[in-house]
C-alpha cells in the first residue's frame, strides 16, 4: 500500500504555471496642446497646387493673387465641422475655389487650432453643401498642408491639392 501512495504522488502532474502576464495596452497618447492663436495670426501669401487646375489669371492675364488672412477674433456663427470649440475669423482668396462677395477681393472663413502646431481653415463655395478646407502644419511664419473637397450632402472627402502660406513682414512703425 505505501508503494502505491508513492506511485500515486509521483504520477500526479504538477498544476500547470500560470500563462505569463498579458501586457496591458498603453493607453492612447494625449493629445497635444492647441496651437495659440495669436501665434497663427496673420496676413499671408499662398501658393497653392490644385489638381487639375492651371495657375489662374486675372482678366487682365497677370496671376491671380492668392491671400490668407487669419484673424484672432472670435466667429460670430460657428462653422459646421469644427472639431475645436474655438472658432476665429479669416479671409481667403483662392482663385478658382473662393467666391468673394462683389467689391471684395477675398472670401470670408472661419480657422481653427488643432492638437499640435496644426490649424484647418474652412470656407464655402458657390456649390450648395461643398466646404474647402486647407489642413496645415504651422512652422514659424510658414503653414504648410492640403487642400480638400467635402461634400455635406454625400459625406465624401478628397485632397484636391497643396499649399504655402507665408506670414507677410508687419510694416514698421504700425
Amino acid at each position: 500500500m505505501l508503494f502505491a501512495l508513492a506511485l500515486a504522488a509521483c504520477s500526479r502532474t504538477p498544476p500547470p504555471a500560470p500563462p505569463p502576464p498579458v501586457p496591458e495596452e498603453a493607453p492612447a497618447p494625449a493629445p497635444g496642446p492647441l496651437l495659440v492663436p495669436s501665434s497663427a495670426a496673420g496676413v499671408y501669401q499662398l501658393r497653392s497646387e490644385l489638381q487639375g487646375r492651371g495657375q489662374p489669371r486675372n482678366a487682365r492675364g497677370a496671376r491671380a493673387t492668392s491671400s490668407l488672412m487669419l484673424d484672432t477674433q472670435p466667429t460670430a456663427v460657428p462653422t459646421v465641422g469644427a472639431t475645436s470649440g474655438a472658432q476665429f475669423n479669416a479671409t481667403v482668396a483662392l482663385p478658382g475655389l473662393t467666391h468673394p462677395p462683389r467689391g471684395r477681393t477675398a472670401q470670408a472663413a472661419a480657422w481653427w487650432p488643432i492638437p499640435g502646431d496644426s490649424v484647418i481653415v474652412q470656407f464655402d463655395t458657390a456649390r450648395d453643401g461643398v466646404l474647402i478646407q486647407l489642413r496645415g502644419l504651422v512652422s514659424g511664419s510658414t503653414i504648410q498642408g492640403e487642400v480638400w473637397y467635402i461634400s455635406l450632402n454625400t459625406s465624401a472627402s478628397f485632397q484636391i491639392g497643396t499649399f504655402t502660406a507665408t506670414r507677410q513682414q508687419r510694416a514698421r512703425g504700425r
